[in-house]
């Protein structure tokens, strides 16, 4: 990406949408392995259940998620007391690995919406009485 500086502020930028855009295809294709493995095991009901099983970590997940914000609230604390700049280094330390984990929160919570949401499909055209004849 750094590359791309030398002609300018806009190819950084589109290289950087093209990177992050490329970069989200080894979870999709992840993401639908995994649904048409549960399919092929057990069904509708093996993505239900998948859904299931990641939704059963959520706790884990929220405070993971919430990790973030409070090595944030840290960080601006330590600053308006006029600490030191090693506290300073600290909490910037802590408060990039809360990105990190509130990204990986994201990302959990995107899957295991994907499957509920299919799941919730597949009971409605059940309901329904839709066939796929």
């Amino acid at each position: 990406i750094k590359d791309r500086a030398y002609t300018g502020p806009a190819t950084v930028v589109i290289q950087g949408l093209g990177v992050g855009m490329i970069s989200t295809v080894a979870p999709t294709v992840i993401l639908i392995v995994t649904i048409l493995a549960c399919n092929a095991l057990a069904g509708s009901y093996g993505v239900s259940i998948a859904a299931v099983g990641m939704l059963a970590t959520l706790g884990i997940t929220l405070a993971t998620d919430a990790y973030g914000p409070v090595a944030d609230n840290a960080g601006g604390l330590a600053e308006m007391a006029g600490l030191g700049p090693e506290v300073r280094a600290k909490t910037d330390s802590l408060d990039a690995l809360g990105n990190t984990t509130a990204a990986t929160g994201k990302g959990f919570a995107i899957g295991s919406a994907v499957l509920t949401s299919l799941s919730l499909l597949v009971a409605f055209k059940a309901q329904v009485g839709l066939g796929l004849d």
